[in-house]
């Protein structure tokens, strides 16, 4: 679950790079890339096998699919009207959602630790939207809340198919994107220099950490899982500060390290506990 916050915190940094594509262009050739890749990866999970990996936790595959893509969709869209930093600070209410999803769907308990450290953590957050979000960009913060509730229901179906593979479920949420995307696009010219970067994003950043949040989901409940993902808003910003030189402020260190301090604190008590 780290190392997959880890990879999809570089969205922004990668959008921020592009030369001139457009939300649909980045949106097409990422779900693309991702769609090659993890089907990749499930070849050389099953083997001669593939076709069974299609046919097991179909509701729940299928859910995993809708939700990521809905998800995915305000993620990247967030980007293109509001501040990268304010996306991550917004989506980082995900695992409040993710708690009362899982206890409503799957009546899954809900750790006091847990609960300290969601607390921790919004208290992390409104430390850094001090200064981040009251910017007037009211639909692109839309968006990132919009994805921020997608995304924990996203996690929530992943824990309702642990049982089963889950990655022909991701796979459902590029062949979404993709059909969405298609027909929204009248030119699909798009720069050397933005394609490779949208082949990374679906190839590397977007698989990579699908795959390992499918396999952390096998272990740990709805709630935690989106606690552990909140790693992504405090490499997000970092990112975006190294290499476009977005420096941020004081307030949002104090409260990235408040947040950081939620996310392994909650870690530990829960390896603990197992």
């Amino acid at each position: 679950m780290l190392l997959g916050g880890f990879f999809i915190s570089q969205s922004g940094v990668l959008i921020g790079m592009m030369d001139n594509a457009g939300v649909w262009h980045v949106q097409f050739y990422r779900s693309i890339a991702a769609l090659v890749a993890l089907g990749g990866i499930l070849l050389i999970k099953h083997r001669g096998r593939v076709a069974r990996a299609f046919t097991s936790g179909l509701l729940a595959m299928a859910a995993t699919g809708i939700c990521l893509a809905v998800s995915n969709l305000f993620y990247i869209g967030a980007f293109y009207h509001t501040r990268a930093a304010s996306v991550f600070f917004i989506i980082s209410s995900q695992p409040f959602f993710a708690a009362l999803i899982g206890w409503f769907v799957l009546k899954e308990p809900v750790r006091r630790a847990t609960w300290v450290a969601m607390s921790a953590a919004l208290i992390g957050v409104a430390v850094m939207m001090w200064e981040g979000v009251g910017d007037g960009r009211l639909l692109g913060n839309l968006m990132a809340l919009a994805a921020a509730v997608s995304f924990a229901a996203f996690g929530v179906s992943l824990r309702a198919g642990r049982q089963s593979d889950m990655v022909p479920g991701v796979m459902l949420a590029s062949v979404i994107i993709c059909m969405i995307s298609s027909t929204q696009l009248g030119d699909f010219a798009i720069s050397d220099r933005d394609l490779a970067l949208c082949l990374y994003m679906g190839a590397f950043q977007v698989s990579a950490s699908l795959v390992l949040y499918a396999a952390g989901a096998k272990y740990v409940p709805a709630a935690e899982l989106m606690v552990l993902a909140l790693v992504e808003v405090i490499f997000g910003p970092l990112w975006v500060w190294l290499i476009l030189g977005e420096a941020p402020t004081m307030l949002a260190f104090i409260g990235g390290a408040v947040v950081m301090g939620a996310v392994f604190v909650n870690a530990m008590t829960g390896v603990r506990r197992r």
